[in-house]
């Protein structure tokens, strides 16, 4: 194994973000039910069964499929890459680029590699090459 692809429960892809340079032979996609995201906000009960109920959904498939797949529990996010890097020490942990910017920071201090998140019409860079030029943010100037 040469990698862990760590997906967040919004990014549940195949053609898009990490999944999109994943390899089949050599990688190994993670999912992580952090206890953090699940109690630290008041979520809509059905809302989060939704939101855990698809990731195991996703990891499922993507087991029939073939890959090296593991969903974990864990304290948070990190906790759960800090377990997965013990098991697979020196192995690179990639990741999209999450929309929380705490998730974000996180990860980054964590020393994880970000590939472009593409779940959206507009990148990041040009979003940010808009986003200098306007005095403020507003949808009919985008």
């Amino acid at each position: 194994m040469t990698r862990i692809i760590y997906i967040p429960f919004d990014q549940l892809n195949v053609e898009f973000g990490a999944m999109q340079i994943a390899n089949r032979d050599t990688d190994h996609i993670v999912l992580i039910e952090s206890q953090r995201m699940v109690t630290g906000r008041k979520w809509h009960k059905q809302r989060l069964q939704f939101l855990i109920s698809s990731a195991r959904h996703f990891a499922h498939e993507l087991e029939q499929a073939g890959w090296q797949v593991t969903f974990l529990k864990a304290a948070n996010t990190t906790d759960g890459l800090s377990e997965m890097h013990t098991l697979h020490p020196g192995a690179e942990i990639v990741c999209a680029t999450p929309n929380s910017f705490r998730l974000k920071q996180q990860l980054e201090e964590f020393g994880v590699t970000f590939v472009e998140n593409d779940f959206f019409l507009t990148s990041q860079s040009l979003f940010e090459l808009w986003a200098e030029k306007q005095s403020s943010f507003t949808m009919e100037n985008f």
